[in-house]
């Protein structure tokens, strides 16, 4: 997406709709995702905007729980902490494409540690991952892999 804002009272309300805030979904079953925060036109100077708005933000979050309020958030300087505290990060994401069956064959399989199972993703693009067993918790991927729980 595109944004623009050549002055703090271009934003209206608080949409992101272009004037200060753009916002896109990202696509399912995509192998990575790029962000990039540039200037659209090499002759533009954004030095008037960085007088009211010194920081450029791109960042990813759970879709429709980071709400934008227009040119106050513009002036926040502490824009970025409001969004590291109140907007998760969500990913839909698996291991390669094999399934648990092929995975489980091959020397790279990632849920080999005890009390940990393996769960075939649902993206088209197919892969897995690997889950604690009910009762357990921890990180299945890393050693000692899945403990009970008190």
């Amino acid at each position: 997406c595109a944004t623009r804002c050549p002055t703090p009272k271009d934003v209206v309300g608080d949409k992101c709709l272009g004037n200060g805030c753009c916002q896109s979904s990202i696509s399912k079953d995509i192998n990575y995702y790029t962000t990039r925060v540039y200037s659209m036109d090499e002759s533009y100077n954004m030095s008037y905007t960085r007088s009211f708005n010194p920081c450029t933000y791109a960042f990813v979050g759970e879709e429709n729980v980071f709400k934008f309020n227009g040119a106050t958030d513009l002036n926040n300087t502490s824009l970025k902490k409001k969004i590291e505290a109140n907007v998760p990060i969500v990913l839909d994401w698996a291991i390669g494409n094999l399934s648990c069956t092929e995975a489980e064959a091959t020397d790279g399989f990632a849920c080999r540690y005890s009390n940990s199972s393996c769960v075939n993703s649902p993206r088209e693009s197919g892969g897995y991952r690997c889950i604690c067993s009910e009762g357990y918790e921890g990180n299945p991927y890393l050693s000692p892999g899945c403990q009970g729980t008190v």
